[in-house]
């Protein structure tokens, strides 16, 4: 197999005739290695990492798994059943991601298999066999004699002595470094602007692949990957390989491969990308951790920032968290001397507020005079910023009689205006046409605060004249030019301006901090940093309305601060990150049995169970209930083993035996574990 040659360095058989096979199955009894049988025939060509078919509860049923390891022999009594066969001779597999995932699916009380379906894309033959004839064919050339060097353009590289050349020194060596990104864009030789961050980052990244290693770098959003991609293309790396859910399955599957490839890579993805193959890993490179887009949605809902900090420790790598806003977790992080921070202040764009005195609904317009000021002397001479709270029309609807809050009929949601006279569930999306009050039985609804269409409404109006543009998640804008605008942007959805803005305008942000969650000051800080970050060095930042220790912490620049006051409350109060959770769901009976299984551990404690309110964007039965369990860090490990064989039990059906029902996790009051939630404790 000649072709393959880049791979056959993975483990082969070496006459062990027993298999270690991991099932691809998402039944939580089964994540364990099963034992089967080497045939002769595939003695030779059979690798640890390579995808297989093998029978499972008879010969004729065949499921698909990966090969862990190889043994002499097994400890089951009978006879094993043979590999059917190999599914690709390319170990997807490697050693260093089934050790990722083991672990991290072990911290979070979930499935490795869960996790590997996250790192390995599904395969795709006729990519798989260009990748390797490609792979030949290099191979064949680095091995005829006197062979001419191709004509390679060299990338920049950092000189000796440059910030990050020392920052890329340190990573590769094993530190843990968080940095806070100063504010502003930068332009690119190719025209193209970007944020600083992102030159800083793509620096890095390519100081420490000058040193032979791999640089995985991981952001939220796909316009920070689109920043991060032009950044290092423009300092002449455009070899990059790119992992995102936004490629088709070839693509996806062709940068796995290239990441798989035995030679330093720059690696360039979203939180996905934390699992992909790397060469001799040097450093993960993380953008702004505090984004929930990198939690995990999928079992075992494993956050990024949690994963990265798990490879970095089993590699030896370094791990680099850079942000405009430190996340609390990284914040407790640095508090502990884990990770350390920077010594220089970043840049900040200046920052002002308005005059406060008056109540939000006070103002004439949409925003207070000294604000709109701002909008008209930033409107002579370039693009003006307004982030809203929310988008649609109005984000909230009112019974016109007794004044309360409408609900859905259908998931109990908030009903909202997404546009003008046409009320629908910010929830589910279910039309409010039938709807009557629960209060007073009233059947009109009234609008109630100002989303983003309603915004650029009254903008239209107010600044006669003006360009009105709208950026929000149904009117995406990635960019706009220099030219004056005024552009009305819900919060992350802000477009990148050619020069920055010339006025950053923030508005609602009372209606911000009083969002219910416990993260509302530390995402308040990270929306309205990350807002600031795209101002013009010439450019003002203003604070249209709002008070309190927040929003003087983000205008005086003393974000850090807060942060450590807001930490040594959440450890009073054992709210995450100073302590762990686990969200455990399910019937009364199966979340009584999970708990009963922690009583014995000191320093672990539980708040419910309590009812699971039915209905809501999961469509949750009647009956369920839910309890939180707390604990220290240092628990951590057995409380996810006890849960997790409280979860084993559930799902074998031991419990559902008893009463006369069929096993299956399919039941709605089947257990489930959630670790680490971040809104485990919102409204």
């Amino acid at each position: 197999m000649p072709a393959a040659t880049a791979f056959t360095t993975a483990e082969s058989a070496q006459g062990r005739p027993i298999a270690q096979i991991l099932l691809d199955s998402a039944l939580p009894q089964l994540d364990h290695l099963f034992d089967y049988a080497v045939p002769p025939e595939l003695a030779d060509d059979i690798r640890v990492g390579q995808r297989v078919r093998v029978p499972f509860r008879s010969k004729e049923r065949k499921t698909f798994g990966y090969v862990i390891g190889f043994a002499d022999r097994s400890d089951f009594g009978g006879e094993l059943s043979p590999i059917a066969d190999i599914v690709t001779l390319v170990p997807v597999l490697s050693a260093e991601v089934w050790r990722l995932a083991r672990a991290v699916a072990d911290r979070a009380g979930g499935s490795a298999g869960d996790i590997l379906r996250l790192a390995i894309p599904p395969r795709q033959v006729r990519v798989e066999k260009q990748h390797l004839a490609a792979r030949a064919a290099a191979e064949a050339d680095a091995a005829t004699p006197d062979a001419a060097e191709p004509e390679v353009e060299e990338p920049e590289v950092e000189e000796p002595g440059t910030p990050e050349q020392g920052i890329a020194e340190q990573l590769v060596g094993g530190s843990r470094l968080a940095l806070t990104a100063s504010h502003g864009p930068d332009r690119l030789h190719t025209g193209e602007w970007v944020g600083g961050w992102a030159v800083q980052l793509a620096r890095t990244a390519l100081a420490v692949h000058a040193l032979g290693r791999s640089a995985i770098l991981i952001a939220p959003d796909y316009r920070d990957l689109d920043q991060l991609r032009d950044a290092l293309a423009a300092l002449g790396h455009e070899d990059v390989v790119r992992v995102d859910s936004r490629q088709s399955n070839a693509e996806r599957y062709a940068g796995f491969l290239r990441a798989r490839d035995p030679e330093p890579r720059v690696i360039l993805g979203n939180r996905s990308a934390v699992y992909a193959p790397a060469h001799a890993l040097g450093a993960i490179i993380m953008w702004d951790d505090g984004d929930p887009v990198l939690a995990e949605p999928l079992a075992p809902y494993v956050h990024a920032r949690d994963a990265a900090l798990v490879r970095a420790e089993q590699e030896s790598a370094g791990l680099f968290f850079a942000a405009h806003a430190r996340s609390a977790e990284v914040q407790r992080l640095v508090d502990l001397g884990y990770v350390h921070a920077q010594r220089n202040p970043p840049k900040r764009a200046r920052v002002v507020h308005a005059d406060a005195s008056l109540a939000p609904d006070a103002f004439a317009g949409r925003v207070p005079e000294f604000a709109a000021r701002t909008i008209r002397e930033g409107l002579r001479t370039g693009p003006v910023l307004v982030q809203v709270a929310t988008p649609g029309y109005a984000p909230v609807a009112v019974c016109e009689d007794c004044g309360d809050l409408a609900r859905c009929g259908v998931c109990n949601g908030p009903i909202g205006f997404r546009v003008i006279g046409r009320a629908s569930c910010r929830w589910c999306g279910e039309y409010a046409s039938d709807w009557h009050c629960r209060t007073c039985d009233g059947r009109q609804l009234v609008e109630r605060g100002m989303g983003s269409g309603r915004t650029v409404e009254q903008f239209e109006r107010q600044f006669e004249g003006a360009r009105v543009l709208l950026s929000d998640g149904e009117h995406p804008r990635e960019r706009v030019d220099a030219r004056p605008a005024i552009v009305v942007a819900t919060r992350g959805a802000e477009p990148l301006a050619a020069g920055g803005y010339r006025a950053v305008v923030l508005l609602d942000a009372e209606r911000l901090l009083s969002i219910e969650t416990l993260r509302a000051g530390e995402d308040c800080l990270r929306w309205w940093e990350n807002a600031a970050a795209l101002t013009a060095p010439d450019g003002v930042c203003l604070m249209a309305s709002g008070g309190g220790p927040v929003v003087r912490a983000f205008v005086t620049g003393r974000a850090d601060e807060w942060l450590h006051g807001e930490l040594r409350d959440r450890h009073a109060l054992r709210y995450p990150p100073a302590v762990r959770v686990a969200s455990v769901s399910g019937g009364p009976e199966e979340v009584q049995r999970a708990l009963q299984q922690l009583e014995s551990l000191p320093g672990v404690d539980h708040l419910g169970p309590t009812p699971l309110p039915p209905g809501g964007i999961a469509k949750t039965p009647q009956g369920l209930v839910r309890a939180i369990v707390r604990f220290d860090y240092g628990h951590g490990a057995e409380v996810a083993r006890r849960l997790r064989g409280a979860l084993v039990s559930d799902a074998a059906g031991s419990a559902s035996r008893t009463r006369g029902r069929a096993p299956g996790r399919a039941r709605p009051e089947a257990l489930r574990l959630r670790f680490d939630d971040r809104g485990v404790f919102d409204g």
